[in-house]
């Protein structure tokens, strides 16, 4: 009796098992609303009859400016181009498109931008398309692309238009050639740099609403151009190439958490307002700085900086509030400016190899400079521009709440 009720048991678990197996293997219908696309041509719906699982990588419709990204039911569940599903009898599946990089033909190659719908995340510029450059990002080729996190622009590109960015709002890390309009901006233009890009005015808070972090400059560039970075307020890192030469007045003023950046080998000159209120920034100066502008590092985080011989002034207010803690002045050096150093509250050492002419107010407020910090070579000597209209400097005002009391 035992034996035929475990027989009976075991008949019974085989065919749940088989019922299981025969509806699991069962043929079920799914139609596929392309949603305005096509397969093989035609715009129809597709329907399919399926046993078991299906593989929708089996269907990629085509639509004019746009790439398949998955499907919806009709209760709204996504599913990937790409999943594999066990479906339903009676499915409907409708596609999803998202919009793709499209290439216009220019004189030089091809100019780049994002159809309507783009929805890249980290998103790289190929340098060639159809066997020729990408030169251009279009004006506003990128607009409202909030899905973009991170842009890798090559360096075939030379021109981005007004606005490539606009709307950009989650893009948090670039790599670019150059910063601005063109590759061949001259440093002394101000072109708007990454303002232009965004399709703003630029100024001191243009980048409020947005909040790129991070920016590489490649080794493309020589030359960051007048206010290319300015008053990028998101902004916390720089690497600049090795190529770059000059940095513009204002390229990175007023980019008040800016935490690093350094200066290449080759980088000898810097512009008025560079740095200004980057108060937070830890600059590396790699080479020998030959040629300065007023306020380059004022109220800047820059502890230590090289200046090369051929430099013959420190300008008015250079290195106003900064974070400096000792300059050596070359031979070449005969004067340094109003203020230059002024409030240099750090400023522990100054090395004079020269006769120095200083202006008014030149290392007023160093408070941690006595005599002791002065040092000077046998030919190194300072002098006061006594009788100099409007700018009259004497040992008290050129050192005015400091602890030096004698300059040689």
């Amino acid at each position: 009796m035992k034996k035929s009720a475990a027989l009976i048991l075991i008949l019974a678990v085989v065919a749940v098992a088989a019922a299981v197996t025969l509806t699991a293997c069962a043929t079920v219908s799914v139609t596929f609303d392309l949603n305005g696309g096509t397969v093989d041509g035609s715009g129809e719906s597709v329907v399919m009859n399926v046993s078991g699982q299906l593989d929708l990588s089996e269907i990629l419709p085509e639509k004019k400016d746009s790439a398949i990204s998955g499907w919806t039911d009709e209760e709204g569940n996504f599913y990937g181009a790409y999943s594999v599903i066990t479906p339903q009898d009676g499915m409907r599946l409708t596609a999803v498109y998202e919009g793709v990089l499209e290439y216009t033909r220019v004189d030089d190659g091809y100019a780049v931008s994002a159809t309507e719908g783009y929805a890249g995340v980290n998103v790289v510029i190929p340098e060639e398309y159809n066997g020729m450059p990408v030169t251009e990002v279009a004006e506003n080729a990128f607009s409202g692309c909030t899905s973009m996190k991170t842009l890798r622009i090559p360096d075939s590109v030379k021109r981005v238009g007004r606005g490539a960015l606009s709307g950009c709002t989650s893009l948090e890390s670039i790599v670019l050639p150059f910063a601005g309009e063109s590759a061949d901006t001259p440093v002394g233009v101000n072109n708007k740099g990454m303002a232009h890009m965004f399709g703003l005015s630029g100024g001191s808070s243009w980048a409020k609403d947005y909040g790129l972090k991070q920016v590489t400059v490649t080794d493309a560039a020589t030359v960051i151009p007048n206010g290319a970075f300015e008053g990028m307020t998101s902004l916390q890192y720089v690497n600049l190439g090795e190529n770059i030469t000059e940095i513009g007045a204002r390229a990175f003023s007023n980019c008040s958490n800016l935490v690093s950046v350094t200066l290449p080998e080759k980088c000898v000159s810097i512009g008025a307002y560079a740095f200004a209120n980057c108060s937070k920034a830890a600059i590396t100066v790699k080479g020998a700085i030959t040629a300065l502008g007023s306020y380059s590092f004022s109220n800047s985080g820059i502890t230590a900086i090289t200046l090369g011989e051929g430099i013959t002034s420190i300008p008015d207010n250079c290195f106003y509030g900064s974070s400096l803690r000792s300059i050596v002045l070359p031979s070449s050096v005969t004067s340094v400016g109003s203020a230059a150093f002024r409030n240099c509250t750090r400023l522990t050492g100054v090395t004079v190899n020269s006769v120095v002419t200083l202006r008014s107010s030149a290392f007023s407020e160093c408070s941690a400079l006595t005599n002791d910090s002065l040092h000077f070579s046998s030919g190194g000597s300072f002098a006061f521009a006594e009788g100099v209209s409007g700018d009259t400097a004497t040992l008290g005002s050129a050192f005015y709440r400091t602890g030096v009391t004698m300059y040689n």
